[in-house]
């Protein structure tokens, strides 16, 4: 008795084994990631000397977003496109939550790509609910902290072509704001150039073969942005903004936090991946800024320009991607601390505003762990759980067990059903058209043939006719119920691929309950 169910014992234990190592792995992989990313994550102020009188502003900056639509991804299909963005969103609703609510920042710096297709032809109430869905993942609940945007390329295009929306322009004006403008931030003045139309104009100009002293340009655009804003005194250092990146050589060194490759000059269907030389050299003449900060490029970047007239070193960093379909491993933001100096009443002259500060923060690498950490250990699951079948319908039984089995049921036989399986005279007189007697019932009933019929429980009788013994069998419809019960194929009984299957959507839906739980949580977190 004591190995029958010990036989019987091992196949929930291992059930509930994997089960218990699936939730702590989902709750661990799904939430617990993003907090211990980000423990190394500091705004850059705190990470220097303390300055006397100082009030520091903190910017969390991101960039590229870009909110998946059906229109992402048409070579995958319905079910996998809608897949994908149900993925994507809920990852970015993971990262952008653990990042604003970890570091409470005191402005959002997006820039540029909002939504993947945001520049195409769709009706209006499609663009709404594109935007409410960008609204929902970067939800910052009851706080109120500025947020300024910058155009991108999948925002409100780039080029010509029958897919982008003539109305893409207007539509981000309503929802965004302003494509080029200033802001003054901590004593700092924040500059955000619209490089779409800046490309446009630039290829414009040269084809007229003006250079940037001549040309008339175009109205309320980001040249006569920049022209105007070079007669207005700034407050503090300038720190110029821009979705695309400043031109560089094309053997530029990206720095080791860059996952691959480097950023080189080229351009596209409704994309480029640098600015030109001449609009490079336009901006720095003119803003001179002491940090430029750009996207696009989804990957990180540190490089230094060179300010022509100055000789003045200017560092460009190209800000990770914060989205998992942008084709790097490891998404991320940068944070920007900007220190302005109070004067003591005592010292009223105008004090050195010291430079600006970042840092980069990563995110969780949810694409490796997705394609490595959750695929081994299905595999691992899917392993133990068919070895254990395998075992059990194997070996499930053994010889001795099988010994003390038949051993019991020999000994409760009575004498009565002997004589009857002997053919003894008894037969044709005491039961004739008489109940099998319960003892003989329950028997047939763990016979193999009643076994595989589709009632457990009969009425039988037997008598003589014609000198022979006659036998007629009635299924039992008051017991057909219990007896599916109580006779149930035992769990050594069970086909091997029909354990297997059980086992697996045993041990599947616990964690998948708390995935869903978990990605619930975080779309109301």
């Amino acid at each position: 008795m004591t190995m029958s169910l010990n036989t019987r014992s091992r196949p929930g234990l291992l059930r509930n084994g994997l089960r218990t190592v699936w939730i702590l792995a989902v709750i661990w992989l799904e939430l617990g990631t993003f907090h211990f990313a980000l423990q190394d994550c500091r705004w850059p102020d705190t990470r220097q000397a303390q300055v006397p009188n100082s009030r520091i502003a903190r910017i969390l900056v991101i960039a590229d977003p870009q909110i998946l639509d059906r229109h992402s991804y048409p070579e995958r299909g319905p079910l996998l496109s809608v897949l994908s963005q149900i993925m994507v969103d809920l990852n970015l609703r993971k990262s952008w939550n653990s990042a604003f609510r970890r570091l409470r920042p005191n402005a959002v710096i997006v820039l540029g790509d909002m939504m993947d297709n945001g520049r195409l032809s769709m009706t209006n109430s499609q663009y709404e609910a594109y935007y409410a869905r960008y609204q929902s993942i970067f939800s910052m609940g009851d706080a109120s902290v500025p947020t300024f945007y910058l155009p991108g390329n999948h925002d409100v295009g780039l080029g010509h072509a029958t897919s982008f929306s003539l109305e893409a322009d207007a539509r981000y004006a309503a929802h965004f704001g302003s494509r080029n403008y200033r802001r003054t931030v901590g004593n700092h003045t924040l500059l955000f150039i619209d490089a779409p139309s800046l490309v446009e104009e630039d290829f414009l100009r040269a084809e007229r073969g003006h250079d940037y002293d001549s040309w008339p340009a175009v109205a309320h655009g980001p040249v006569e942005f920049v022209k105007q804003s070079t007669s207005i005194e700034n407050q503090g250092p300038a720190i110029l903004f821009t979705h695309i990146p400043l031109s560089r050589p094309l053997d530029a060194f990206c720095g080791p936090l860059r996952e691959k490759g480097s950023i080189r000059q080229g351009y596209g269907f409704g994309y480029q991946n640098t600015l030109t030389d001449g609009a490079t050299r336009f901006l720095l003449e003119s803003v001179k800024p002491s940090l430029i900060m750009s996207g696009d490029d989804h990957d990180y970047c540190e490089y230094e320009h060179t300010i022509p007239s100055s000789g003045e070193k200017v560092k460009e960093v190209t800000v990770k991607s914060i989205s998992i379909a942008m084709g790097i491993r490891r998404p991320g933001f940068q944070l920007l601390s900007l220190t302005s100096i109070v004067p003591s009443p005592d010292h009223l002259t105008q004090i050195p505003v010291p430079p600006p500060c970042d840092a980069p923060c990563l995110l969780p690498d949810q694409l490796g762990i997705y394609l490595y950490v959750y695929t081994l250990l299905v595999v691992l699951s899917l392993f133990f759980v068919l070895a254990s079948n395998i075992v059990r319908v194997n070996g499930g039984l053994t010889r001795e067990t099988w010994n003390m089995k038949h051993s019991r049921r020999d000994s409760s036989e009575t004498p009565y059903q002997l004589s009857r399986r002997n053919g003894s005279s008894c037969d044709a007189g005491t039961d004739t058209f008489l109940p099998l007697t319960s003892v003989e019932s329950h028997e047939h009933n763990h016979s193999p043939r009643a076994r595989g019929r589709s009632f457990s429980s009969v009425w039988i009788w037997t008598f003589i006719l014609g000198g022979q013994r006659r036998r007629i069998t009635l299924p039992n419809p008051w017991g057909n119920w219990r007896s599916r019960v109580e006779h149930r194929a035992p769990q050594h009984e069970v086909g091997l691929l029909r354990g297997f299957l059980g086992d697996v959507l045993a041990v599947a839906w616990p964690p998948i309950c708390v995935f869903v739980v978990a990605a619930w949580w975080v779309m109301w977190w």
